[in-house]
């Protein structure tokens, strides 16, 4: 009891009261932000990105890798020396003054002149906000554009006030009407060209994508699993009008940019790693402001599968959103150098109430890996040095993936006994069919990921080559016939209804001996 009470006071005097404190660089700088605040479609980034394009020194900070690759992208076009960088790839370019980047990625040392951050409404997630909350603190930057929802002015407002700089509030309104339509959306003779229709699992995904190819309408499908470099050739097979419409779990709500007429929920409930719940009002604005692509369509619509979906949508779908409370706040490298176990003060650090509107991120995901790790301790060298396991534990891998969560294990307890790591293989992987090819990307990534940040050299070359190999099988087990994703009952293989949540028929599920009486 005393000596948590001892590390608990420890903490306390370690972790500065004020985060913003942390950063007493940043502080002696005078930093102007100009906040483009506003909805889905109405231009915000594109004017932080037309001012990005005049800096000597830029940096775009973003959400996802493939938000990344589009900026880097928009710069090569315009002429601009870019460079990617991503928790999975470098792209470099010599001479570049732009970096284009995932948020996590963000260089505190460098100084710039011009730093777009990029969805900024994410500072309250609970696993990844903590990355807003630091760039917003902690970057050097003279001039910051920060693109978000109205949700997230009034806590960001405070943010920059606490680090006493300036700002200006630039309004935008959506470019596009968005309607929701009267007659409920009935699956598959509603579909029509550039509709995209949403449902929040790989498996449901496949599942309709299927349906409408035994329809003879071919669809590009988006999912959190798929490689980016997938998603980004689905999306170019939508683009040239090879697929007539996409499917997609709410990954298309995070900035793609697809000429979307109208969003289609097929089903209006998620889980979200607690609980399935009905979707927010935050996640049904996000999602819905993806119809009707401003320069291609006058108005998006948006509609629902079956009369009560429908009128849960319309009900919220134009409401405001709940003005955002709470910020992230991550795990402070400082306490790194205590005496004490890792996993104890990564607990007590996460027991001590931060001021408002500050808000620890959740640690869930380290812990269970630190449990991971402790079991094969005296196999892991550098277990006991916390900066070390910290680089080894703050991996971003799916813990859900047993064979990924393997292979991070066996880094931990080999990356020592070589230059290099072991290069993955396919036979690591026993997954079966497409899902085999999704985790052996995902070791690839790991490969690098790990490489990188325990200063070991990768093998570029052959990373590449296999990263391409394995996009070109996906990309063919994707075009096969999706038929074979319709979901059937498990015991008379009957097809399903659209969206049917159980794996068994209602015949079958009455005559069956597990039913409860």
């Amino acid at each position: 009891q005393y000596g948590q009470f001892g590390m608990r006071h420890q903490i306390v005097g370690m972790v500065p009261l004020k985060p913003e404190t942390e950063f007493p660089q940043t502080r002696g700088m005078q930093r102007h932000f100009i906040l483009h605040v506003g909805p889905t479609n109405c231009g915000k980034t594109y004017h932080a990105l037309e001012r990005l394009k005049e800096a000597s020194c830029g940096v775009y900070l973003g959400p996802l890798r493939l938000l990344a690759l589009e900026i880097y992208e928009k710069m090569k076009d315009a002429g601009i020396a870019c460079t990617m960088l991503t928790g999975e790839e470098c792209i470099p370019e010599e001479n570049s003054r732009i970096t284009s980047s995932t948020i996590e990625m963000l260089d505190m040392e460098q100084h710039y002149d011009i730093a777009v951050i990029d969805e900024a409404q994410m500072i309250a997630d609970r696993d990844r906000g903590h990355s807003w909350t630091r760039a917003i603190l902690g970057v050097k930057a003279d001039e910051i554009h920060i693109c978000m929802s109205p949700a997230a002015e009034e806590v960001v407002t405070h943010l920059i006030a606490l680090c006493e700089d300036t700002f200006e509030v630039r309004h935008y309104e959506r470019k596009t009407a968005l309607v929701c339509e009267q007659e409920a959306f009935v699956f598959p003779d509603d579909v029509t060209e550039g509709d995209a229709l949403i449902t929040f699992t790989k498996r449901a995904v496949l599942d309709i994508a299927g349906r409408l190819e035994r329809e003879g309408i071919r669809a590009s499908v988006i999912y959190g699993s798929l490689p980016p470099e997938i998603r980004r050739r689905q999306i170019r097979l939508f683009l040239s009008h090879e697929t007539k419409v996409v499917v997609s779990t709410d990954a298309i709500g995070m900035g793609l940019n697809l000429p979307v007429r109208r969003i289609v929920f097929i089903q209006t409930e998620k889980y979200d790693g607690i609980s399935t719940r009905p979707l927010n009002i935050p996640e049904i604005r996000q999602i819905a402001g993806r119809a009707g692509r401003f320069g291609m369509y006058d108005t998006g619509y948006v509609n629902a599968m079956g009369e009560d979906a429908r009128n849960y949508i319309a009900k919220r779908f134009d409401q405001p959103e709940p003005v955002i409370k709470k910020v992230s706040l991550g795990f402070p490298h400082v306490l790194l150098d205590m005496d004490e176990p890792l996993n104890a003060i990564l607990k007590i650090w996460k027991s001590v109430e931060p001021s408002a509107p500050f808000e620890k991120i959740s640690i869930d995901e380290i812990l269970f890996l630190y449990d991971k790790a402790y079991k094969a301790r005296k196999e892991i060298d550098g277990f006991e040095d916390k900066h070390t396991l910290y680089r080894m534990l703050t991996c971003s891998i799916d813990i859900k993936n047993r064979d990924i969560v393997d292979l991070w294990l066996y880094y931990c307890k080999t990356y020592t006994a070589d230059v290099s790591l072991h290069f993955p293989s396919l036979i690591m992987c026993n997954d079966k069919g497409l899902m085999r090819y999704e985790t052996f990307y995902k070791m690839l990534d790991l490969y690098h990921q790990f490489s990188t940040r325990m200063g070991k050299i990768s093998d570029s070359e052959r990373l590449n080559r296999e990263r391409e190999k394995t996009e070109d099988t996906i990309m063919k087990l994707l075009a096969k016939d999706k038929k074979d994703y319709i979901r059937t009952c498990k015991y008379c293989g009957v097809t399903l209804p659209v969206g049917y949540p159980f794996r068994v028929c209602e015949k079958c599920y009455g005559h069956s001996p597990y039913k409860k009486i």
